[in-house]
């Protein structure tokens, strides 16, 4: 249903009625009632750190003896974060907590090689939403301290290294 067929809809209720689908709305979605409990209280603190939380377990998550973050997850909750207009501040906070987790998983371990092409495919968003939004400098101290974690396996460079290098020197070519 499109808004305007909602509007359509809507259009002769009396404030009563209104106000009962309201209600009807709020018990019947759990969504919707993230959603009206925000408008009611908005504490956008709060709802960050309760994403925040979601997706630190989400990146750090650990099956069958191998992590196994699902990126299009993380990707969702940061979505459906946006939708309480937090400000392009807190989404970024997001997405650079999010960046640094999936950093932290692959500090001593070998990932999946799917993986590593996802977690590029992120970090590429997460510089890409920096830059369109003026964030870049903002960030990029706690970028650079999460990179600076990132040890060489034996005589290999850790993948992650060269995906964040190559991403930085990217981002620091688009900036100048």
């Amino acid at each position: 249903m499109s808004k305007t067929t909602l509007r359509k809809a809507i259009k002769d209720f009396e404030a009563p009625e209104l106000r009962e689908l309201l209600i009807d709305v709020y018990t019947k979605s759990k969504e919707a009632r993230e959603l009206l409990d925000f408008f009611a209280e908005p504490d956008i603190e709060k709802k960050a750190e309760t994403y925040r939380a979601q997706l630190t377990k989400e990146a750090t998550r650990y099956t069958r003896r191998a992590y196994s973050p699902r990126i299009a997850k993380l990707r969702a909750t940061i979505k459906k974060f946006k939708v309480f207009e937090p400000g392009s501040e807190a989404v970024a906070d997001l997405m650079v907590h999010t960046m640094t987790a999936l950093l932290s998983i692959g500090k001593d371990n070998w990932l999946r090689e799917r993986l590593y092409v996802q977690i590029h495919k992120f970090v590429g968003e997460t510089f890409d939403f920096l830059v369109e939004n003026e964030l870049v400098d903002d960030f990029m101290p706690r970028i650079r301290k999460s990179v600076g974690t990132l040890e060489n396996f034996g005589m290999s460079t850790n993948p992650l290294k060269r995906i964040m290098e190559a991403e930085i020197k990217r981002i620091e070519n688009v900036a100048h």
